[in-house]
């Protein structure tokens, strides 16, 4: 048995956005591509994100993060 593990991706506030586990968090384009930058109004988007709860966040992930093969 193994871990196949990528980062978390995420919707909250028009931003598609993935959280890697030692990158961060990261906006994605709409084809789920990473954008080229992360600016000042991501992160500020960010900011807003990481004060919701554990359980408020799970409200808002698409997909990602391990899974058992």
């Amino acid at each position: 048995m193994g871990f196949l593990c990528g980062p978390r991706i995420y919707k909250y506030d028009g931003w598609d956005f993935e959280i890697h586990s030692f990158c961060g968090p990261w906006p994605l384009k709409k084809n789920g591509d990473p954008c080229k930058r992360a600016g000042r109004i991501f992160y500020k988007m960010w900011e807003r994100f990481d004060k919701l709860s554990e359980e408020e966040k799970v409200k808002y992930c698409l997909g990602g993060g391990c899974i058992a093969f």
